[in-house]
């Protein structure tokens, strides 16, 4: 994924909610929300390309959602999927399993993210950084808050405010607002001045009107751009809502895939 927003303790049935656009080359093969584990239930995208996800939700309320770090393709292959991640994460079953796990990893193994990962009681990020041997963690305080191919609110790339301005004003309205809201706000393409457009990091030579189009929460080039979205609402011990568009938000349509996370029933 490419921007993760969150509402966390703002709304008052739903102590947990999420908005995020997956941001990717549209040659590169994925599909939509499917159940990626039986143990614990788990419900994500899957990345066709090497097999593994970019976020999941089990049936018992854990996130899991990974954004790139910018900057990261241009350090060439890495040894390990980052996809990975989010499956094991997963797999982990509580946020207690995954730092056990997260403790295992190296940074150097990867090439750069960041991890967004808990539930409605907890929620965290883990930074996977060149040359670190181990993942930075930091607590996500209660508020809006986004998560770009960066640091948490990084204040750097203009989409971030952006985002935060227009998730301020579903601050305590009724759920249909607030999901009517989100899809409006991952459907935006606006652009900001080329002024604002931060320089890219060193070693990336993109253009920087190539850069501009990056900046837009829904992002449209000739060969990359904005493939698939989801809104998930989570509450102690269970999923609301989880709704998905498989394709660019901008054009829909919606579905609501939340009864993938139902336990099949033995026969009788």
């Amino acid at each position: 994924m490419c921007t993760l927003v969150i509402l966390r303790q703002v709304h008052p049935e739903w102590p947990l909610v999420l908005a995020a656009n997956r941001d990717e080359f549209y040659a590169r093969p994925a599909t939509g929300p499917q159940v990626l584990m039986e143990s614990p239930r788990a419900v994500g995208g899957r990345d066709v390309e090497r097999g593994g996800s970019w976020m999941g939700v089990t049936n018992q309320g854990l996130f899991v959602g990974l954004t790139n770090q910018r900057g990261g393709r241009t350090q060439g292959s890495a040894p390990r999927s980052r996809g990975e991640v989010v499956l094991k994460a997963l797999q982990a079953g509580g946020v207690d399993g995954v730092e056990r796990y997260l403790d295992t990893l190296r940074g150097e193994d990867f090439l750069p993210f960041n991890l967004l990962y808990g539930d409605a009681r907890t929620l965290r990020v883990a930074y996977a950084r060149t040359g670190q041997s181990r993942l930075r963690r930091e607590d996500v305080p209660p508020g809006i808050h986004v998560l770009p191919n960066d640091d948490l609110d990084s204040p750097a790339l203009p989409k971030v405010g952006r985002a935060k301005r227009m998730a301020a004003e579903l601050v305590n309205q009724p759920w249909p607002r607030v999901e009517a809201g989100l899809k409006a706000l991952l459907a935006d393409d606006q652009l900001p001045p080329l002024e604002q457009v931060p320089v890219p990091p060193e070693g990336e030579a993109f253009p920087r009107d190539f850069l501009q189009q990056l900046q837009a929460l829904c992002i449209h080039t000739p060969t990359y751009g904005t493939r698939s979205s989801a809104i998930v609402a989570l509450a102690p011990g269970r999923v609301g809502h989880y709704l998905t568009s498989d394709t660019s938000p901008c054009k829909g349509p919606w579905r609501d895939v939340t009864s993938l996370l139902d336990t099949p029933r033995s026969p009788a």
